[in-house]
């Protein structure tokens, strides 16, 4: 189907204005009694320069590049007398420096008793937590990985809030926080 005469006219019309704009704005003349052109100038702006951080040997975790990296899963033999066991996953950042999960602590609190501190370690106790990726035991945590934390608790009752600080040997504690569910089954996410 072929355009209308008057589309055609009104189309050509508009682009030949538009050149005569723009070439006519390009051509001005000068005007004044000495044909020059009168001088503009744009403001200026002062940019105070921004301060350079020394450089350092070593460089140490901010409390962002340790991050939560999943949900906080809650296990529980048996249901009546609460959840026994936790894990989650955790990962670094791609700039941060690599970790010694053997130098790391995981805090444990709950209302009404006092804070747990658990260590690393291998054995299956209340008092240590272990630190795995894909099934197999790891000691370190480098950037861009993910490594998944597992430790047993005594029984924490349903509806229980929960505190977990995961505090690496250098840099910002990772708080972590949820609720246990009311209604628990053998696999529970906090909430």
């Amino acid at each position: 189907m072929f355009p209308s005469a008057l589309f055609i006219k009104i189309f050509s019309v508009s682009v030949a204005l538009v050149v005569f704009v723009i070439i006519s704005g390009c051509t001005t003349a000068p005007s004044g009694s000495d044909r020059t052109m009168p001088a503009t100038s744009l403001p200026t702006t002062t940019v105070p320069p921004s301060p350079v951080p020394s450089p350092t040997a070593i460089p140490v975790p901010s409390g962002a590049d340790l991050q939560l990296r999943s949900n906080i899963y809650a296990l529980s033999s048996n249901p009546q007398a609460g959840i026994d066991t936790v894990y989650f996953t955790i990962g670094l950042t791609s700039q941060a420096p690599a970790i010694n999960l053997t130098r790391m602590e995981v805090v444990v609190s709950t209302p009404g008793s006092a804070p747990i501190t658990l260590v690393h370690g291998t054995k299956d106790s209340t008092s240590t937590f272990s630190t795995t990726s894909g099934n197999n035991a790891v000691t370190t945590l480098d950037p861009r990985e993910e490594v998944q934390i597992t430790f047993r608790v005594k029984p924490i009752t349903a509806g229980s809030n929960v505190q977990i600080e995961v505090k690496p040997p250098a840099g910002a504690v990772l708080p972590l926080s949820g609720t246990v569910p009311a209604m628990l089954s053998s696999v529970n996410i906090l909430q």
